[in-house]
């Protein structure tokens, strides 16, 4: 471990220089998507979490699932969303695109899918 603390370091020194582009280029997505997001880090699952607030089970909207050759964007309460047909998964909520080159993050119907994850979210909530 780095003593990085919020554990984006200690996850991107685990990946090979492939991944770990893709996985910056999926946060960065996110984070220019919704300026405002909440990440979490949990490096030692090689997952992050992104929301309204902190809390993994309510707030998070979307999220990471590292693996040695692709990411997983996922979305946690995908099922409830129109994606276009982007999301993949059977699940009660959680659904995932597979990403695997950076051109897979350039898919049009991706922003206005993490869009309509955040205001899911919030509306769950009772924020919006």
């Amino acid at each position: 471990m780095t003593g990085d603390p919020d554990g984006w370091d200690d996850l991107l020194v685990q990946l090979s220089p492939d991944v770990a582009a893709l996985v910056r280029a999926a946060d960065e997505l996110i984070r220019r998507t919704d300026p405002t997001v909440v990440r979490v880090v949990w490096p030692h699952q090689r997952t992050v979490g992104y929301g309204v607030g902190p809390k993994k089970m309510s707030e998070h909207y979307a999220y990471l699932a590292v693996y040695p050759r692709h990411v997983n964007l996922g979305c946690n309460y995908g099922a409830h969303l129109d994606d276009g047909g982007l999301l993949e998964g059977t699940g009660v909520n959680m659904r995932k695109m597979t990403v695997r080159t950076v051109q897979d993050l350039e898919d049009p119907r991706l922003v206005p899918t993490l869009r309509a994850a955040r205001q899911e979210r919030l509306t769950a909530l009772g924020r919006a």
